[in-house]
């Protein structure tokens, strides 16, 4: 979890190359009334990472920027360049109303000129309503559609996402992306005998697992119960059956787990660009169902 102290411990460990940190406060009473070009641009949009390209490119036209990064309180975005060790850096914090927002990490082609800091000053007063407003949005968007139990993304989100992946099947459908459900074997009895708190322990765990064996690019979702839903973009039926025989491996082998005798079944498909998102997950079901009727702990795809 990132906080003020980590990115001032950041800042003290290049003590000698900071030029300056400086705290930023703006009130709602100090902003005037007129709107500027920066400030219309950056009401435009809700999106985190969208505001901050757009201040970004903004301000790259008016200052000599060679890097920058924007820290909150739990992440880190690296909006332009790369930072050198012998840079000096010229630091932020940014407040509205007195709610911290984060820093604002600059590295400069040239040290900043007292005009150059003026400007960043007034800059960073049209960004900071439009910067809590983004984050405020992003915070609630995020309980919208991760599950409650796991942090996984909700079905929600799986929608979501499988129309945007459709959409780009129409525009170019020569990639191979792969829709995989999973359930887990043996999990009604870990219900039945454990109660319904050491299921939800060991649905957390599980959630884990299939974390820890998946690769960055891949997207993981709780589909309802112990069924979960992988995609695995850009990937081929080989490599999605590569992918079934780590996680069935690691589940076998998990110390958490391992004591409940669990198994998984799957069922997968390759999204084609004809497929809507409903065929997907359908299409999916229908082969989990038949590894369930053949015997469990097996992938059919």
């Amino acid at each position: 979890m990132l906080n003020r102290a980590v990115a001032n411990s950041e800042s003290k460990t290049t003590e000698g190359k900071t030029q300056a940190i400086i705290s930023q406060l703006t009130s709602s009473t100090d902003l005037q009334s007129k709107s500027t070009p920066l400030s219309e641009r950056l009401q435009t949009s809700l999106d985190l990472n969208q505001v901050l390209s757009i201040y970004t490119e903004y301000m790259l036209q008016r200052l000599p920027v060679r890097a920058l990064q924007f820290i909150s309180e739990d992440q880190i975005i690296n909006l332009v360049g790369d930072f050198e060790s012998r840079a000096s850096e010229f630091s932020v914090m940014l407040y509205a109303d007195k709610e911290y927002l984060g820093q604002m990490v600059y590295q400069f082609k040239r040290p900043p000129s007292q005009v150059n800091k003026v400007r960043l000053e007034q800059m960073h007063r049209q960004l900071t309503f439009p910067l809590r407003n983004a984050i405020q949005f992003s915070r609630l968007r995020t309980v919208a559609v991760r599950d409650h139990l796991t942090g996984l993304g909700n079905r929600a989100l799986l929608d979501e996402t499988l129309e945007h992946l459709s959409a780009r099947l129409k525009r170019d459908n020569r990639q191979s992306h792969i829709i995989m459900l999973l359930d887990m074997d043996g999990f009604k009895t870990v219900n039945d005998r454990h109660g319904h708190q050491q299921g939800d322990e060991v649905l957390k765990q599980f959630a884990r697992l299939l974390q820890q064996e998946l690769r960055e690019t891949d997207r993981i979702f709780r589909y309802g119960g112990d069924e979960f839903v992988l995609i695995l973009e850009n990937t081929h039926p080989q490599q999605a059956e590569n992918v079934f025989a780590r996680i069935r491996y690691a589940l076998s082998n998990d110390i958490n787990l391992a004591t409940f005798n669990l198994g998984v079944s799957a069922g997968s498909l390759v999204m084609e660009s004809f497929h809507s998102p409903q065929d997907v997950i359908d299409g999916a079901d229908r082969r989990l169902y038949a590894a369930k009727v053949a015997g469990k702990d097996q992938h059919l795809s």
